[in-house]
């Protein structure tokens, strides 16, 4: 017989203070006290760090623990748990609280990473006495509601640099996500360093959204740094899924090299903002451009699994492209009719070069369309307006990330009050973002097997400085941990607001200017 978990008894499950809320918990009898000096026993390559994580959250000295000696927390394994109690996979964990020891049992590293963020989040709100810190004792047992758990940061239209991407990671690991979508390319500024091509960070990467103009300065990640922060996220149980945008949203890039300009004229013929909007589709030098900037892009994220290709709002910028002498031969060969089929052909011919280095290619909702294989596509669906894509994406078999502009867009306006941001007949206030996905009922129970979890967006347009970027993506990531981590019958909004207010001084504390509706803070603009 497996132990059953219950909600009753010394710490009732509302009053846990775990972000996100866990899947279940056991009252037990009598109560830890954890003492200065407290030896902690885990993997050799993590200990340092996490007995200075786990001294941090209790107040006390506790140290790695030397051979043969009491230990007061110990990581094991999931074999080591009492048959009574059904042991973890994957990132499950369990969390047994006992009065002479703590356990945290687990089947992988990403287990014990989890049951680690659980632990200090209980040590941190736990009484303290003369003598150390009391636990009641206790056994939560807890695992993911989905595989990916998901925040996509825009560097290219206001750069956040190395600190600021390891302060954010550091707040997705405390809250187990476990995706970092970075999109390092746009029209407004190319982000990242390419050794072959070295002219897109240094002209590609000058300016900004609101920094246009030639003089510049150049602000890109040198691959020593992104090899620094992909090694540093792997450590907090993150994978760093690089987006290199094509063959739309490549203004930046051709700046660099005008050579692979596709153009950027509308569909209608009239001049789109961005007037190099496009890479030339057929051009078999651009080809070759572009294959070499994922060669070596593959190699700095060689754990991703997923490189994004971005693929979306292509026909914005495209129609300069009937015009293009490679385009043309393209379509002869070819027998297309319309630029859609050369669209179709760039996008399959990249996905294969993906491929082909070992990736699965990632793409915007607007790939479903494209014909990509099923079984080496991820869809990520973003047009909230757009329910009809997102069935058909399901109904042809491609496995789907969802992230709708609403309510997961954190660009829009979290408040009524707020002058600044998007509003799309309304906005993505915290509780939306809680809620979803279970308010999207166009699903049906069957198609949650092809969901393979849900993501947050912040688009930069007009996050300009790092406290705006806090703004408007605190506590609304919280939220969205939550609802990427919780079972959908252990959600409950009203007790993640009470666990919010315990979590906000925290997030101050470590200078996240998170908008706190309680204290009736301004709106920060800029």
């Amino acid at each position: 017989m497996l132990a059953i978990f219950l909600t009753s008894g010394a710490i009732a499950m509302g009053e846990l203070p775990i972000i996100p809320r866990p899947l279940e918990q056991r009252e037990a009898e009598g109560t830890l006290t954890l003492k200065e000096g407290g030896y902690v026993y885990a993997a050799a390559e993590v200990v340092v760090d996490w007995s200075r994580q786990l001294s941090a959250a209790a107040g006390l000295d506790l140290r790695p623990a030397p051979a043969d000696a009491a230990v007061a927390i110990q990581f094991l394994s999931a074999d080591m748990l009492p048959a009574d109690i059904a042991r973890p996979a994957g990132e499950g964990y369990v969390l047994r609280i006992l009065p002479t020891t703590i356990l945290v049992h687990a089947a992988t590293p990403g287990g014990h990473f989890h049951g680690l963020q659980s632990l200090v989040q209980i040590l941190e709100a736990a009484p303290r006495q003369q003598d150390g810190v009391v636990l009641e004792a206790m056994t939560v047992r807890d695992e993911p509601r989905f595989e990916w758990r998901g925040f996509m940061l825009d560097e290219s239209r206001h750069f956040t640099g190395e600190d600021g991407v390891i302060r954010l990671l550091d707040q997705m690991a405390r809250y187990k996500m476990n995706r970092f979508h970075w999109h390092l390319t746009d029209s407004p500024g190319w982000r990242i360093e390419i050794k072959r091509y070295p002219e897109l960070a240094k002209v590609g990467g000058r300016g900004s959204e609101t920094d246009r103009s030639p003089d510049a300065p150049a602000q890109y990640y040198t691959q020593e740094q992104i090899r620094r922060i992909v090694a540093y996220a792997k450590r907090k149980g993150i994978t760093i899924i690089p987006e290199i945008d094509m063959p739309g949203h490549a203004d930046a890039a051709v700046r660099a090299y005008p050579q692979h300009d596709g153009g950027g004229i509308g569909a209608n013929g009239k001049p789109f903002k961005w007037s190099h909007f496009t890479f030339n589709p057929a051009k078999p030098e651009t080809l070759e451009f572009l294959d070499g900037i994922l060669e070596e892009v593959a190699s700095l994220f060689p754990d991703a699994g997923v490189i994004h290709f971005g693929g979306d709002e292509v026909h914005f910028g495209w129609g300069k492209w009937k015009e293009l002498p490679e385009v043309k031969e393209l379509m002869a060969r070819e027998g297309f009719q319309e630029l859609r089929e050369v669209e179709t052909w760039f996008n399959r011919r990249m996905a294969g070069r993906i491929d082909d280095l070992g990736f699965i290619t990632g793409g915007w909702d607007e790939v479903a369309a494209r014909g990509l294989p099923t079984d080496q596509t991820l869809v990520f669906w973003w047009r909230h307006d757009r329910t009809d894509v997102l069935r058909q994406a399901i109904d042809d078999g491609y496995p789907v990330i969802l992230c709708p502009r609403r309510p997961m867009y954190f660009d829009f306006v979290q408040d009524e009050s707020h002058k600044v941001g998007r509003r799309w007949e309304g906005f993505n206030p915290l509780a939306d973002v809680y809620q979803f996905p279970d308010s999207l009922t166009l699903l049906k129970e069957e198609d949650w097997k092809m969901v393979r979890g849900i993501q947050a967006c912040l688009w930069t347009e007009e996050t300009r400085t790092q406290d705006r970027r806090d703004f408007m993506t605190f506590p609304r990531l919280l939220a969205a941990a939550e609802a990427g981590w919780t079972s959908r019958d252990r959600k409950d909004f009203d007790d993640f607001q009470k666990r919010l207010t315990r979590e906000m001084p925290k997030l101050q504390k470590a200078g996240f200017m998170a908008f706190d509706a309680s204290a009736s803070m301004s709106e920060i603009r800029e």
